[in-house]
């Protein structure tokens, strides 16, 4: 039953998880809400804004506008512990992975948002220009990372699984059965494990796989159906449905185990061009920090 225990466990919601979200969420709200509220000023060309009324309020240099580049820059630079936790494991005691990636999304998705906002559509500045388009890179290439992430499997702590910790799992998943299920379970694996896509062992195989996945999962879903059907007319309901239900999850860890090289390569991958895209976004935001309060740009 050690599957079970840690699947369950890693669906438990946590507090953290749940305030960094909202952190996110808010930051999002926040800068859809100044614009919703300023649409009459956002709407005016560029080179009329500086004779509106609120001008001073929502311009990049305005009382609110500076306030919100300084919160979402702040929220950036602040993502990035995140790599702090994960380079130094002694930090677990502040929190599982899990936590900290959340925080590091939603601090990075709010953070972009308030900045946009904060440059009220005027790129005026080069720097400034070049800040914007690189923090856009970053939201991008973290959200698609995020989804590439999302494929690998974990552990209880947000940790990524070997391979063989996959396969224990599976094991236990239809040893913890009765004697008189298990057979059925069993065979209701093999016929599901028919379904299953190639094993996935290099990170371009693992790209490819990505937008297949969808499909795959119809496949495995129309398979399980059919295997249920078939069950069911050979044992009965009641028995099928304690072994089905052990099958699906010793069928989804197989699937895992056999797409975790390739994915968490590509995870390695992702990872380097996600890393140069943020040291582009934090020098272009230092440049745009620098000419704003020392040289005197805006």
């Amino acid at each position: 039953m050690v599957a079970g225990g840690q699947q369950s466990d890693s669906r438990r919601i946590r507090p953290g998880v749940v305030l960094w979200t909202t952190v996110g969420v808010a930051g999002v709200v926040s800068a859809a809400a100044v614009w919703i509220l300023g649409d009459v000023y956002y709407a005016l060309p560029v080179a009329a804004r500086p004779w509106a009324t609120l001008h001073r309020t929502l311009g990049s240099g305005g009382s609110l506008g500076h306030l919100l580049g300084i919160a979402g820059s702040s929220l950036m630079v602040l993502n990035l512990l995140y790599l702090v936790r994960r380079r130094w494991a002694r930090l677990g005691r502040f929190g599982p992975l899990s936590t900290w990636l959340t925080f590091h999304v939603a601090a990075g998705v709010g953070g972009v948002a308030l900045v946009l906002t904060h440059t009220a559509g005027d790129f005026g500045n080069p720097v400034a220009r070049w800040c914007t388009v690189a923090a856009l890179v970053v939201l991008f290439t973290g959200g698609l990372g995020r989804w590439i992430y999302g494929q690998v499997a974990h552990g209880v702590h947000g940790d990524e699984a070997a391979e063989a910790d996959l396969v224990r799992r599976m094991r236990a998943a239809l040893a913890g059965l009765d004697e008189d299920i298990r057979p059925i379970a069993e065979q209701a694996e093999r016929r599901l494990f028919a379904a299953l896509p190639p094993s996935v062992t290099r990170p371009g195989a693992a790209m490819r796989a990505l937008p297949l996945a969808p499909l795959y999962a119809l496949r495995l879903w129309w398979a399980r159906a059919a295997v249920r059907r078939g069950l069911i007319a050979e044992h009965g309901p009641d028995r099928v449905r304690a072994a089905l239900q052990a099958a699906d999850q010793a069928t989804t860890l197989r699937l895992r185990a056999r797409r975790q090289q390739g994915f968490k390569q590509l995870v390695g991958t992702w990872r380097g061009v996600h890393r140069i895209a943020t040291f582009v976004l934090l020098t272009t935001l230092a440049a745009h920090v620098v000419s704003l309060y020392l040289v005197g740009a805006v």
